[in-house]
C-alpha cells in the first residue's frame, strides 16, 4: 500500500527535522512491506527563520516532501495551510506516485489533496487540549475537520474519550510506537542511586516540581536530566538554590542512542508531567527495562502499572516524594525484563504498523 504520512516539519539550513512520532509510524510501516513517504508540512509564524519553498529529500531511508509556507503576522494560518499542501501535491504529481492513503498527525492540511485526489484520509490527535474542556467555537471546528477523515485515531484511551465528551468523535486507538531495538534492557554499574527524566523543559512537563521532590529525598541519589527549552535557566537556577548541584546532571537535547546508553545507568525513569495524551518518553525507559514513576495526567494511566512503576497525582510534592523512596528502597521487586517485554509486546513497530495496516485497509475497502 503506498501511505503518505504527514506531520509538522521544522527544518533549517543545518538539519532536517520533522515530527519524530509520526516519523517513528513512517519507518514500522516501511518495516511492513509499504511504500512510505513523508509530507512535513511548516507553517509557522514568518519570524522563525529558515528555508523557504517546496524541496525534497530522504530521512531515515524515506523520502520527504517539505512545504515552508509561514503563516503572515496577521494569522492567516488557513492560507499557509493550503499553500503547503499546494505545494506537497505537485512535488508527489512530479514524481509520478500516487498515494492510496493519507495518515496526517496534528494538523488538517492535507486534508483538501486527499479529497483532491480521491484517497481516504485519516488523522491521528495528540493534542493535550482534550485534555479539559472545550470551548463550543473549538468543538464546532474540530468537528468539520474531524467529519473529513475516513477514520480518527488517538494514541490513548483516556485521549479518545475526552475527544467523545469533547466533540461526539468515536476515535480509534493506536498508540505511539517506540524504538525496541535502540532500547533494549542493559545495565552499567553504578553506585548511587539514578533516576532519570526526559523531556521538552517547559512548564506544563513541570520539571521544577520533579526538583522540588527530589530534593527533599534521603540518602544521595543522582539525577540527570535530558532535554532542552525555555525552562532551562530557570530550572538550573533552581538546582543551584536546592543546594543540589552536585547531584544534579543538565545533558540538553541529545539523539535517542545517547539517551539509550544513558538509560543503562539508571535505576528509575521519573516525569511529573502536568498533562500528557500518551508519553513516549515513559515506553522508552519502559522498553529499555527502567520501571517509571508517572502522574495521572492523561496518558500514562493508560500503560504504567504496579508491575512497571508508580502514578501519583498531578502537583501532587508529597506523593512523588513517597513514590520515589519506594522506588529506591523496593527498585529489585520491578522485573526490568519483563517491563521490557511488556512494552514491546505494546508498542513494537511490528505491533503498531499490523494496527494501522488493518485500519487503512478498511477505509479503502469501504
Amino acid at each position: 500500500m503506498r501511505i503518505l504520512v504527514a506531520a509538522s516539519g521544522y527544518d533549517s539550513r543545518e538539519k532536517h527535522e520533522v515530527n519524530i512520532f509520526a516519523l517513528d509510524q513512517a519507518k514500522a510501516l516501511r518495516g511492513a512491506g509499504h511504500d512510505v513517504r513523508f509530507a512535513a508540512v511548516d507553517t509557522r509564524s514568518i519570524r522563525h527563520s529558515r528555508p523557504w519553498g517546496y524541496y525534497r529529500y530522504t530521512l531515515d531511508g524515506i523520502p520527504v516532501y517539505y512545504a515552508s509556507c509561514g503563516a503572515l503576522p496577521l494569522g492567516l494560518l488557513e492560507l499557509a495551510g493550503r499553500l503547503a499542501a499546494s505545494g506537497i501535491c505537485r512535488a508527489v504529481g512530479k514524481d509520478g506516485w500516487t498515494p492510496d492513503i493519507i495518515h496526517q498527525h496534528f494538523g488538517f492540511e492535507l486534508a483538501a489533496m486527499a479529497e483532491r485526489e480521491g484517497v481516504p484520509f485519516v488523522f491521528t490527535e495528540h493534542s493535550s487540549h482534550h485534555n479539559r474542556a472545550l470551548s463550543p467555537e473549538q468543538a464546532n471546528r474540530l468537528k468539520k475537520e474531524y467529519a473529513r477523515c475516513a477514520a480518527v485515531l488517538a494514541v490513548s484511551r483516556t485521549l479518545a474519550e475526552n475527544m467523545r465528551v469533547n466533540t461526539g468523535v468515536e476515535a480509534t486507538v493506536i498508540p505511539n510506537t517506540v524504538d525496541t531495538v535502540r532500547f533494549t534492557p542493559q545495565s552499567i554499574a553504578h553506585e548511587r542511586f539514578t533516576f532519570v527524566s526526559a523531556c521538552n523543559l517547559i512548564p506544563v512537563k513541570n520539571m521544577a516540581g520533579l526538583l522540588c521532590a527530589f530534593a527533599a529525598l534521603h540518602g544521595e541519589p543522582r539525577l540527570i536530566i535530558f532535554g532542552d527549552g525555555p525552562e532551562s535557566g530557570a530550572l538550573r537556577a533552581l538546582c543551584a538554590e536546592l543546594g543540589l548541584e552536585s547531584r544534579v546532571s543538565f545533558r540538553g537535547h541529545c539523539p535517542r542512542e545517547k539517551l539509550a546508553e544513558a538509560y543503562a545507568e539508571a535505576d528509575c525513569f521519573v516525569l511529573a508531567s502536568r498533562s500528557e495524551t500518551f508519553g513516549v518518553a515513559y515506553i522508552e525507559a519502559m522498553a529499555a527495562g527502567l520501571p517509571v514513576i508517572a502522574t495521572r495526567c492523561g496518558g500514562p494511566e493508560n500503560f504504567v502499572t504496579e508491575k512497571n512503576g508508580i502514578l501519583v497525582p498531578v502537583d501532587d510534592t508529597n506523593a512523588l516524594v513517597d513514590a520515589m523512596e519506594h522506588m529506591m528502597v523496593c527498585r529489585n521487586e520491578y522485573d526490568g525484563a519483563a517491563i521490557a517485554a511488556e512494552a514491546k509486546e505494546q508498542f513494537s513497530p511490528e505491533k503498531i504498523a499490523a494496527q494501522l495496516t488493518a485500519v487503512y485497509e478498511e477505509v479503502v475497502s469501504c
